[in-house]
């Protein structure tokens, strides 16, 4: 299986969709990154949000867009969806180098071993 190497490099905030060079330092997690710009934004909602205020539950980011802006995000979505599977295939390869086998990964991911190996082991 082939590393995928550093996905470090391409990787973008997951709330407003911009690149690590636009945005600078990101904070990660094995599902999502965040930039300072959209963390001070949470820090920020957090502390004056009432309880009540939250009873439909999160505002979507496509709401508060017009078409042209909605139809603008749609590559950076798209570009998202990569940068996840680029991200797997980097915590599989992980997985493999410590010598986990093929049927505990496919079990963690619910798919059978031999499905697990196709999808990992074929070139991106």
């Amino acid at each position: 299986m082939r590393n995928t190497g550093d996905v470090t490099t391409d990787v973008m905030c997951s709330y407003c969709l911009r690149s690590r060079a636009e945005t600078g330092r990101l904070v990660s997690s094995p599902l999502a990154a965040i930039c300072r710009d959209c963390a001070e934004s949470a820090v920020t909602l957090f502390a004056s949000a009432n309880r009540d205020d939250d009873v439909d539950g999160p505002v979507t980011p496509w709401q508060r867009l017009d078409d042209d802006a909605l139809l603008a995000q749609l590559p950076h979505v798209a570009a998202a969806g990569t940068l996840v599977e680029t991200h797997l295939r980097t915590w599989v390869v992980a997985a493999r180098e410590r010598g986990i086998s093929w049927a505990r990964i496919g079990e963690a991911l619910g798919m059978t071993r031999q499905s697990a190996w196709e999808r990992f082991t074929k070139p991106e």
